[in-house]
């Protein structure tokens, strides 16, 4: 329901957000958004202002006060797959300028990490982690949904196991 309730409100905002997922792995103390690369170009927004409205929107909410931590990533990441968000999040979050900290958004005092003083204020904890592509990237992700046609993609499927793959 959080997952929801963050997509309606954001794309309300017009932000060019196609996918929101709380993962059952990270306990609703994450989110993560999948950012429509084309919609984003034609927002002309730089990183940093789409992150600030993202914030500004999502931690307004209800949704977003109760998840401390958004994890954006671009339309070529299936955000069900946590494999796919891992890799996203090792590949793409520069060390330097990839976290976004919001220390006066306002946040469920119940997260274990926060410091005395945050539960108090009922506020804190909060970021965000950008996972996007540089810019001026030209190129696609190598896979095998996004570098094979559709009709090569079916017929390798249908003759998988006969190539000595099992069918899981």
């Amino acid at each position: 329901m959080i997952s929801a309730a963050a997509l309606d409100v954001l794309r309300t905002a017009g932000l060019p957000i196609d996918l929101a997922w709380c993962s059952y792995e990270a306990a609703t103390c994450w989110i993560v958004l999948s950012v429509d690369r084309e919609r984003r170009g034609r927002l002309a927004l730089t990183r940093r202002e789409l992150i600030d409205r993202i914030a500004t929107v999502l931690f307004g909410s209800h949704a977003g006060w109760l998840v401390p931590k958004v994890i954006l990533v671009d339309d070529d990441i299936d955000i069900t797959d946590i494999d796919q968000v891992v890799w996203a999040m090792a590949t793409r979050c520069h060390p330097g300028t990839g976290e976004h900290y919001f220390p006066d958004a306002p946040g469920i005092p119940m997260v274990p990490y926060l410091t005395p003083a945050e539960v108090r204020a009922a506020k804190g904890g909060k970021s965000i982690t950008d996972c996007l592509l540089p810019d001026d990237f030209l190129g696609t992700t190598a896979s095998f949904r996004g570098s094979f046609p559709p009709a090569l993609q079916q017929h390798v499927l249908d003759h998988w196991t006969a190539y000595g793959y099992s069918g899981d």
